[in-house]
């Protein structure tokens, strides 16, 4: 059972519920969200902020504060990204970089993607 604070009141779903109201979907986007910041990780080492940068100029708005760092810290908790401390930075921001597990990760996920009728789906769309 999950409860779901809204307002004053709490609200309570059913796994069923939650599925009735989105939560794979929910779920899927997140994955898709978290592949999407490894790719552009392995496009360049970068820190948290400068990926919320760039999603959020490209009209993501959902690439917050509270959603882009713990993503972070939750790829490299997961070993997909190495994160170092900038020397003399004032902030002490980190620089994330991409690890041998987060390129086999995207490797897989291409495979998987680009394949069969997944893969004819996502070409159709993209045209």
């Amino acid at each position: 059972m999950f409860y779901v604070k809204s307002g004053h009141h709490a609200k309570h779903f059913s796994p069923a519920a939650m599925k009735m109201k989105g939560a794979a979907g929910r779920m899927m986007m997140r994955k898709m969200g978290m592949l999407f910041v490894l790719w552009l990780v392995k496009k360049r080492p970068m820190k948290a902020y400068d990926a919320m940068k760039m999603m959020r100029e490209d009209g993501m708005p959902f690439a917050t504060a509270n959603r882009i760092y713990p993503l972070f810290s939750l790829m490299e908790k997961e070993g997909l990204v190495k994160g170092k401390k900038i020397p003399g930075d004032k902030r002490g921001a980190t620089e994330y970089f991409i690890t041998n597990k987060g390129e086999g990760l995207l490797r897989a996920c291409k495979k998987r993607f680009c394949g069969g009728l997944m893969g004819e789906y996502i070409r159709d769309m993209v045209k």
